[in-house]
């Protein structure tokens, strides 16, 4: 009988799990429902605590119906359900499922759970390889979908499980499932793999599923392994710290590629087509200044160093300083410390201090031996890029400037021994502080 063989080989993983809590994503379809039942069955011996969320996306005439089902199932089984409701919008270039997949995994990760358990079985694993092949996916996303995802904390432990395994123990128990009428909609590209493609392989080779799972499994390793070597290369590299431009330069071109695509999924950035992947490192690799945003990442370079930083800067407005330890300014903030006998002499009391973006014709001399310089010229001293000038924070008293961030202070206006001054410190869109 298929019922205790499926439950047998999950138990002993879900015996590590003892204390834990896992939190079953239930649709209320065939997969979920068999995942939920067993870990409802396996919960009192293995020792987890076990809950569901259900995500109303509102997109089926019978989405009310199904969160009825939901919430019986859950109470037949005496366990705690969630009933998270989402609007599903549509952007330009963005699918419906993309779209409904984004706001489903926003509700996954305000779960409190350990776990957020998924019922993606080796179907649903040849599915997304194949879906991602002919879109020309490259070595991560043919790795398919992986059985835990700490990160985002989330955990597939049927993805090795074929479908007609499922089927059959539900059938077997007796379960009662919902049908999503658009599981049917050849329109959508994974349904035409399900219902055409893939029944055309399995005619050919009945275990297509098994392949095509255990070649995702082989490119994940291979994923792990350009992962390791970019972790390698950027200690080398020091992305982010002066030199990591030569150092980038050194690399061969394919792995200079493997380096910058790592370094943008860790930051959070969207992961760049080959042609912009290639044009960036080219870019980087050049001497002229570069900033290139890839979603809400930029990837910069100027001089010899690359960093990443906010896609959009803010332009903030103008702050009095009143003697605060601390303010924040557009992407970071700048901070005051006092110290004794050095820094810029300030008295917040009786000066009217001003935190501000340049207005124009700013000047500012940084030492009494050396000439007034521009605002400009004195960007370009400190290696400032030239699309941060608009955002950098200026501290006046009316007309003067007496210090400016990443620049420094103005000569002349310094603490005298035994006062205590102020140094001014800026941390910057690349999360650096300067003085």
């Amino acid at each position: 009988m298929p019922s205790p063989d499926l439950a047998s080989r999950l138990l002993p993983v879900l015996r590590a799990c003892a204390g834990a809590r896992l939190c079953v994503a239930y649709s209320g379809g065939l997969d979920s429902t068999v995942l939920l039942h067993l870990l409802a069955r396996l919960a009192p011996e293995a020792g987890f605590v076990l809950s569901a969320l259900h995500v109303h996306h509102g997109l089926s005439l019978r989405a009310d119906d199904w969160v009825k089902h939901c919430e019986a199932e859950c109470d037949a089984l005496g366990l705690p359900l969630r009933v998270e409701r989402v609007v599903v919008t549509l952007d330009a270039g963005r699918g419906l499922e993309a779209a409904a997949r984004e706001v489903r995994h926003a509700a996954f990760a305000s779960v409190e759970a350990d776990w957020v358990v998924l019922a993606h079985h080796a179907d649903d694993q040849a599915e997304t390889l194949l879906h991602r092949l002919v879109r020309g996916a490259g070595v991560a996303g043919a790795a398919g979908m992986r059985e835990r995802d700490p990160a985002r904390r989330l955990w597939r432990p049927l993805l090795a499980e074929p479908r007609a395994v499922l089927l059959e123990w539900a059938q077997v128990e007796g379960l009662r499932w919902i049908e999503d009428d658009s599981n049917a909609d050849s329109r959508f590209m994974r349904n035409y793999l399900r219902h055409s493609v893939l029944p055309a392989l399995k005619a050919r080779q009945p275990a297509v599923e098994r392949s095509l799972a255990r070649a995702a499994a082989h490119f994940a390793e291979a994923e792990d392994l350009l992962c390791e070597l970019a972790v390698l290369d950027a200690g080398v590299v020091k992305l982010g710290l002066p030199g990591s431009r030569s150092g980038l330069r050194a690399l061969s071109p394919a792995r200079g590629r493997n380096l910058l695509r790592y370094w943008l999924r860790e930051r959070g950035g969207q992961a760049p087509d080959a042609a912009r992947l290639v044009s960036g490192l080219r870019a980087l690799r050049s001497e002229a200044p570069v900033r290139e945003c890839f979603g809400d990442l930029a990837l910069c370079a100027y001089r010899e160093r690359i960093w990443t930083e906010p896609a959009r800067l803010m332009f903030p407005a103008p702050q009095p300083w009143a003697g605060e330890a601390e303010m924040p300014w557009a992407e970071g903030g700048v901070r005051f410390l006092p110290i004794s006998g050095a820094g810029l002499r300030l008295d917040p009391g009786s000066q009217s201090l001003l935190l501000r973006s340049r207005c124009g014709g700013e000047r500012l001399r940084l030492a009494e031996n050396r000439p007034t310089r521009s605002f400009k010229v004195l960007c370009q001293e400190a290696d400032l890029p030239v699309w941060w000038r608009e955002t950098l924070p200026l501290l006046c008293c009316g007309d003067q400037v007496l210090w400016i961030g990443g620049v420094g202070a103005a000569a002349g206006c310094s603490a005298l021994p035994g006062e205590v001054g102020w140094r001014i410190e800026w941390r910057g869109p690349d999360g650096l502080w300067r003085g």
